[in-house]
């Protein structure tokens, strides 16, 4: 899976240290999505669908995509909180009464106006 890489120079890259390369831009990323990924799993479970993750996530043949974004702001961590996909996940897994899934998380920046944005693609495939 090809991932978008921003400018190293994005102020949405505050987290990361002055060695700014797109190689620990996509650590970064990835470390974040895993987060999700757990944090989604336990959210899960507490409402009786069974999840799971691929150990080689990008390679999921996915199905389905729910995409939010959270747009840079002056409380820079505000792009990272992802309560947007969320809320949109779990308002999709109660609307279609899903039992299990397989899913993964892409995570990436996005150079745009003033800070940029986050883009969060929630893929699945439902079992």
């Amino acid at each position: 899976m090809k991932r978008n890489i921003p400018d190293m120079k994005n102020q949405l890259l505050f987290f990361m240290d002055d060695d700014r390369t797109p190689e620990k831009y996509e650590d970064a990323m990835i470390n974040l999505e895993k987060k999700i990924e757990k944090d989604m799993i336990e959210v899960f479970k507490k409402m009786g669908i069974h999840a799971t993750v691929k150990t080689d996530r990008y390679s999921l043949p996915y199905d389905l995509q729910i995409k939010t974004t959270q747009f840079g702001e002056s409380y820079l961590n505000g792009a990272y909180e992802s309560i947007k996909l969320y809320r949109a996940v779990l308002k999709k897994m109660v609307d279609s009464d899903l039992y299990k899934i397989r899913f993964f998380i892409l995570a990436e920046v996005e150079d745009g106006p003033y800070m940029g944005k986050v883009n969060y693609y929630f893929n699945y495939y439902i079992h």
